[in-house]
């Protein structure tokens, strides 16, 4: 499991490549949490929310020797995310946990609502900024 994984609106790839796990009082709208992969969450948010094929997230920093990576999520997620009413969040995020459970990556279900639900308010954030929402985990 990523020791840390913090989702993030930054104004472009420059900034976003920038962030990590020194860099954590940057002031950027953000929240931080652990118990998942966020590549592999992102894709079965995308599936449970916008009921289509998940997109590949777009790499900023490519993942070298030390596990660290940063990736900008997919603009389709992000819209959805948006959009998404609060029930419709905790209903993906039961169905996310068992996927997730089903893969061998467990999550609580508390941890996965408010993974959720702070991933949409970012998505919100994002959208009235027109900015990208990323995500780096090491």
């Amino acid at each position: 499991m990523p020791i840390a994984v913090e989702f993030f609106v930054a104004p472009d790839d420059g900034v976003a490549s920038e962030m990590g796990p020194r860099h954590r009082h940057h002031g950027l709208p953000a929240f931080a949490c652990t118990d998942f992969y966020p590549d592999d969450a992102v894709g079965d948010w995308e599936v449970l929310l916008a009921g289509a094929a998940a997109t590949e997230p777009r790499v900023v920093v490519p993942m070298k020797n030390d596990g660290f990576t940063v990736f900008e999520l997919p603009e389709r997620l992000c819209s959805t995310l948006a959009q998404a009413s609060r029930s419709r969040l905790v209903a993906a995020a039961g169905a996310w946990v068992g996927l997730a459970t089903m893969k061998d990556e467990g999550i609580p279900v508390e941890a996965a609502v408010e993974a959720l639900t702070e991933a949409a308010d970012l998505a919100r954030t994002a959208a009235g900024l027109r900015h990208p929402l990323y995500c780096w985990y090491f």
